[in-house]
Parts: structure tokens; sequence; C-alpha cells
């Protein structure tokens, strides 16, 4: 057979394949925990049983003085990462030392609005250009009882601000909270692009308190499979992380159960 007929037979085959692949492919967003869900001593410490338990890393720390920097150095000794940050704007923008620590490395900022002022929508707008310019996306949260407590008040904020590295954070716990859990596949559908992180935890349907919303992942009865078929059929690639506020019990045994949970989830999708 000639060359030319041997190579055209070759990039038909792997057109194919190529074609094909995005329809086959895995759907297995990388797990992260809260902050609130680990304590276990040292970064290093932390760290290693993290991987142990098979997580990806850890979301949502505090920052502030030389800890971030040495919690990144402890996660890369470990081969995981140190995903966000969790902190608050209301009429000043965030400063770049903050989250220097998080640069280039696929990082988010974790935004909360505890109050909306007329100089608020300024000063995300900067915190997001900031953040850009270190590579780190900056997703809104929003939290029950703050000024952007709703993922519709969040999207409303995302189109004032108009920046394309400002985008927002489904938190089940909150939205459970907040919103009409029949609207969790709407509010995924209008989040579109702007969806780029969720945290997820077992939580109670109908539960008003804060320890029916945030169990094990194990736990309560709203129908995980629900929240990651929308988001498997949105083609979400975003990070997801395990809510663990104050969860009562072994952080160890919690993670532990969890991540069981998790790998059921994805197995049963």
């Amino acid at each position: 057979m000639p060359h030319s007929v041997i190579t055209c037979a070759w990039l038909m085959v792997a057109s194919t394949a190529l074609a094909a692949e995005p329809a086959t492919r895995t759907f297995a967003p990388p797990l992260f925990a809260f902050e609130n869900g680990v304590a276990f001593g040292s970064f290093d410490n932390e760290a290693k049983t993290l991987k142990q338990l098979g997580y990806d890393g850890i979301s949502q720390v505090h920052a502030g003085g030389s800890q971030l920097a040495e919690r990144v150095a402890a996660y890369d000794r470990a081969g995981l990462r140190v995903l966000s940050v969790y902190l608050d704007v209301s009429d000043q923008p965030l400063a770049a030392e903050l989250v220097a620590p998080l640069a280039n490395r696929g990082a988010l900022i974790e935004l909360t609005i505890r109050k909306r002022t007329p100089a608020t929508v300024d000063a995300v707008r900067q915190t997001a250009a900031m953040a850009a310019r270190h590579k780190i996306r900056v997703a809104l949260y929003p939290h029950h009882g703050f000024a952007v407590a709703t993922m519709p008040q969040a999207m409303d904020l995302i189109r004032e601000v108009d920046h394309p590295n400002l985008g927002v954070m489904l938190n089940l716990c909150h939205f459970l909270k907040g919103e009409p859990a029949d609207d969790l596949e709407s509010a995924l559908e209008q989040a579109g692009s702007r969806l780029f992180a969720v945290s997820t935890c077992g939580a109670s349907l109908g539960g008003r308190s804060w320890n029916e919303l945030i169990q094990p992942l194990d736990s309560g009865n709203f129908p995980q499979q629900r929240l990651f078929r929308k988001l498997r059929e949105l083609q979400f690639t975003g990070p997801v992380s395990l809510q663990c506020y104050a969860v009562p019990g072994d952080k160890r045994t919690n993670l532990e159960r969890s991540m069981t949970a998790w790998r059921e989830i994805l197995e049963k999708l």
C-alpha cells in the first residue's frame, strides 16, 4: 500500500478516536477537603493524611502571615495542592500579597460579600484584575445571610462587574439553606461557564440547621447523583470541595467516610 494511503488511513483512525474521546471520558473532578474538616497537626501531617485518604488537596484555607506559603510548600512536598483561600471584599480590593503564594498554580479565591456598597463593584473588579495577573481565578461564594447569599445574587454581581476572571462557586449547603432545592439544575445552567467550582456535603432535604445541611458525604437524603449528573451534562471541569463545617466526630473518620461515598457517587453516574 502506498505510504500516502497508509498515512491517510492512520489520520482517519486517529481523527475518529479523538472525536469519540469526549463521549467516553470519565467524569472524575478532583476532590479537595475544606480546611474546616482538617486538623492533623503540622501542615506536613495534614497533607500526608489527605494523600493517604485519596484527596487532591485542601481548599478554603485562611490567608495571613507566612502560613499560606508554608502550607503550599508542605502540600508540594506531598504532591497535593492548596486549591483556594477564603476571603471577603467590601469597599477595598484585596492586596496581591495575601494570595501571592498561590500565583500560577491554578488556584482560586473564594470570595464572600458580607455587605454591598456602591464601592463594592469596583473593589471586586480590581480584585478580579489583580488575581488575573497572578493567574488565580475569583469565585464568588454565596453565603447565607451575607449580601451575596444566593446564586442569582452572585450572577447579578458578575454581570455588573463584567470581568472575565470573576465567576461563582455553587455551595450545596448554602444553596439548600436559601434557595429552593428544585432550582438547582436551573442555577447551574444559568452559571454556565462562570461556574468555577462546587462544594458539596451530605445534606438533608428540607433541613434548616447547619448540622442538617452539612454532614459527611454518606449521610443525609440529598441525592448527590442529581448534582453530579447535571455537572457532567454541563461538561463541568472545575474542582469539587467537601464542606466540613462543624461536623461532629473524628475528622479522619469523617473524611474517610466521605471519600468512600465520593467514589460510590462517581461509580453510579
